[in-house]
């Protein structure tokens, strides 16, 4: 059975790591209500131990260039995985679902967006370079309908027959 296209290229995948990263370690913990609570302090953490990750990342965001994509591939799932797990082994789900909600929706987040990655960096889904080229060398006056407007200036319009 052939795989699923996975349209996530590494630039993109890099993207989303340094905007999740920004994201999760400034406003996340506000909007979730959960500012101030152990909770936010584990995020903040998984967080900036991603981006710190991303940064050495051999991958076209990447900085230093010193770990292997796949690598990272395989950091982003126990990242998730121990962020997921977080809440339940230091006991703080039994303060309610805020405690714990936000750790395993960022974990789904997270295989989710591994699950449409492509592993090898370059992604499955590239667009028809010649197609877009050609597309954006029609004048784009030619392709507007000139047939009757829907709609007109209120001085044009005829009266209706009541």
């Amino acid at each position: 059975m052939p795989m699923p296209p996975r349209p996530v290229d590494s630039t993109l995948h890099g993207v989303v790591d340094y905007t999740a990263g920004a994201f999760l370690l400034t406003a996340f913990p506000r909007l979730a209500g959960i500012e101030g609570t152990r909770s936010a302090r584990q995020i903040r953490t998984s967080a900036a131990i991603h981006a710190g990750y991303s940064t050495i990342t051999d991958y076209p965001l990447g900085i230093v260039k010193l770990l292997p994509f796949q690598m990272h591939l395989a950091f982003d799932a126990l990242g998730a995985l121990a962020l997921a797990a977080t809440p339940f082994v230091t006991g703080q789900f039994k303060r309610g679902r805020r405690q714990w909600v936000p750790h395993v929706a960022l974990a789904l987040f997270e295989l989710s967006s591994l699950a449409i990655t492509d592993p090898t960096g370059k992604g499955d889904f590239h667009g028809n370079v010649q197609a877009v080229r050609e597309a954006n060398s029609v004048d784009p006056h030619s392709k507007i309908y000139d047939g009757p407007r829907a709609v007109v200036p209120a001085a044009a319009r005829q009266p209706v027959a009541a």
